[in-house]
């Protein structure tokens, strides 16, 4: 009898297991999980808003926090001046088009770094492009570092902006978005991502620590004179983060670096991140296939509120007070969330009269029921600082398509961005700004929201004409009452 209960033993056995596999499997299914609405992420239930009534979420603990919880303390010891022996040149990390070093030296639009292991130094192209030139030198003695050692001396973090290094190359630097959204951001995301030393870094929150403001931006390339965008926004930036005197441009660069002066041309950065367009199109397979420069840098680890010092910077020298800091992502700053509308309606690329009307009655009616302030501007008809203080203490901002949503960037970490396109049609660049922000990003086709899983399966580019035929892009007004009702509760909810 021993010997034939064994088999039924083992059967049971076997059978259990099976029965196990099935459920797991089933309950890891995609069929099982759109019955388990309620535990997906609120990225995802938004986009189901009319498919299915759900509780709003429970907040969880603050995740403000990308990849690593501060910017890691370089200990080693630093060189903050050139001597006859000739300090070495470390790369502290990056990617094309945002690299970051430690003592580099220029002379004659010619970027040298000194490090006997020239594999531990990236190749030219992956740093710069057009006329600049990249030499690695093995022996700090060498013939083409005479002179270096006297060279002027620039401490601390430097913003070295390479683009305009070829007079007939496009540099992007003409516009708010590409200028300030990538090539300036990206630029401040690289010195986030590597250590720093302690003089170099500040405390944001309890336990945070992240690079402080860097000391200069250097545009030094005479076919970049143009950077200027037509608002203006860019100037403001960048003067009022760094400050008038620590903004080099290409003449004051000439000065700086012409053969007559005492240091015979010769200059020193102690540490620099060194922007270029090209060669991040030319390296990083998410940049080229996104055709966004900074979508590499962006997915970098770094530490959360990175970008607290510059927005502080900016709205100090504005004289805009600082908003509090925002205890959990996707709630409200203060006691009611604040909405802005950022209204093109003057544009070529606007809401259809009767979409633009439907938002405008369901931002009157939210805010007539108390349940959030609302802000209702025209920022291309505003100056500088009234665009920075339109949103500098914004919970939500929504609007169509456009370089008005690039102001999401002096919005406090952890808001909300609700981009309307026309139906069938996409650009990445607002979305991946407000991932490295921290802010909840929520695009629309007329009556409904995308979820990530679908954003991330549309092309580049994906119906770009539809954004530039001059056609109204319709908004239903009732879907956007539901979207904002949701929203709201959930910023101020327990």
């Amino acid at each position: 009898m021993e010997g034939l209960r064994r088999p039924r033993s083992i059967v049971c056995l076997t059978f259990g297991i099976i029965l196990g596999l099935t459920i797991i499997s089933l309950h890891l299914s995609p069929t099982a999980r759109e019955y388990a609405s309620d535990k997906l992420p609120t990225q995802l239930q938004l986009p189901k808003i009319f498919s299915k009534p759900s509780p709003i979420p429970p907040i969880s603990p603050s995740p403000f926090s990308p990849s690593i919880h501060s910017t890691p303390i370089d200990t080693s010891l630093q060189t903050i001046s050139p001597d006859p022996k000739i300090s070495q040149t470390r790369y502290l990390g990056g990617v094309p088009g945002h690299q970051v070093f430690q003592n580099i030296w220029i002379k004659d639009q010619t970027i040298y770094v000194v490090n006997p292991r020239r594999k531990t130094m990236p190749g030219m192209s992956r740093v710069v492009s057009g006329d600049t030139q990249w030499e690695v030198i093995r022996d700090p003695m060498d013939e083409q570092m005479r002179g270096a050692e006297g060279a002027l001396v620039l401490e601390g973090s430097t913003v070295f902006i390479n683009d305009g290094a070829k007079t007939d190359m496009w540099h992007y630097l003409s516009s708010y978005y590409p200028f300030i959204a990538e090539v300036f951001l990206g630029s401040i995301t690289a010195l986030a991502s590597v250590p720093a030393p302690l003089e170099m870094v500040q405390e944001v929150r309890p336990g945070i620590e992240v690079p402080k403001v860097p000391r200069r931006v250097v545009i030094p390339w005479k076919a970049a004179d143009g950077w200027r965008d037509e608002e203006g926004m860019n100037e403001l930036v960048l003067k009022g983060v760094f400050g008038e005197a620590n903004l080099i441009e290409p003449s004051h660069w000439s000065i700086l670096s012409d053969k007559a002066q005492s240091h015979k041309g010769w200059i020193f950065f102690e540490r620099a991140v060194i922007a270029d367009r090209w060669a991040s199109h030319r390296h990083n397979p998410l940049s080229d296939s996104l055709n966004k420069m900074a979508a590499s840098i962006f997915s970098r680890p770094h530490p959360p509120f990175f970008f607290t010092p510059i927005r502080d910077a900016l709205l100090s020298h504005l004289s805009i007070p600082l908003p509090p800091n925002r205890r959990d992502p996707q709630r409200a700053l203060k006691g009611l969330p604040k909405i802005v509308y950022v209204d093109r309606q003057n544009t070529n690329r606007k809401l259809s009269h009767e979409g633009h009307k439907e938002l405008a009655v369901v931002l009157g009616e939210i805010e007539s029921l108390g349940k959030a302030t609302v802000g209702h501007k025209k920022l291309g008809k505003l100056g500088g600082r009234e665009k920075v203080e339109a949103v500098h203490d914004a919970d939500i901002l929504i609007g169509v398509h456009g370089d008005g949503l690039t102001n999401q960037l002096w919005m406090p970490e952890g808001g909300i961005v609700i981009e309307i396109f026309p139906p069938d049609s996409w650009l990445p660049e607002h979305q991946i700004v407000s991932d490295i922000l921290n802010h909840e990003y929520i695009p629309i086709w007329n009556d409904r929201a995308l979820s990530r899983e679908e954003w991330d399966t549309l092309p580049r580019q994906h119906g770009e004409h539809l954004l530039n035929n001059g056609d109204d892009v319709p908004l239903d007004g009732t879907f956007l009452r539901l979207l904002l009702e949701e929203i709201v509760q959930r910023m101020v909810g327990p």
